[in-house]
C-alpha cells in the first residue's frame, strides 16, 4: 500500500510540474524589433481607400503576417481632415494635401506618407 501510495504521489507532482510549465502563451515574452507597413503607397485620390498591412517582426527572429486588426495596434493619421484611418488600418482620402499615417505596436512605430489628390 505504501509503493501505491508514493507512485500516486509521484504521477500527481509530475503532472503538476507539466501543467505549470505549460500554462501562459509563448507569445507573451516576445519583443517587438520592427513593423512594416504595406502597401508602399504614395498618393491616393480623394474619395479612395487604402488598406494597410502590418508585419510585426520580433527580436527572437520571427514574424507575424497581418496584424493591421489586432486590437493592441493603434492607427493615426497626422491630419483628419485630409485622410482618415480606422483602428483596422483602412485609409479613406477625405481633401487634398498631404498626410502621415503611423501604425503603433509593441513600442515601435512604422509611419507612410500619402499625398491626397484631387
Amino acid at each position: 500500500m505504501k509503493l501505491y501510495r508514493m507512485l500516486f504521489a509521484m504521477a500527481f507532482s509530475a503532472m503538476s510540474m507539466v501543467a505549470a510549465v505549460g500554462c501562459g502563451d509563448e507569445g507573451d515574452n516576445k519583443t517587438v524589433s520592427d513593423l512594416d507597413l504595406t502597401p508602399d503607397t504614395s498618393s491616393m485620390k480623394k474619395g479612395e481607400t487604402l488598406q494597410y498591412t502590418l508585419k510585426v517582426m520580433y527580436s527572437d527572429g520571427t514574424s507575424d503576417g497581418d496584424m493591421s486588426r489586432h486590437a493592441d495596434v493603434e492607427w493615426i493619421s497626422s491630419d483628419a481632415a485630409t485622410a482618415t484611418v480606422s483602428a483596422e488600418g483602412l485609409v479613406t482620402a477625405i481633401d487634398e494635401g498631404t498626410v502621415t499615417i503611423t501604425a503603433r505596436f509593441g513600442g515601435q512605430e512604422e509611419s507612410e506618407s500619402l499625398v491626397v489628390l484631387p
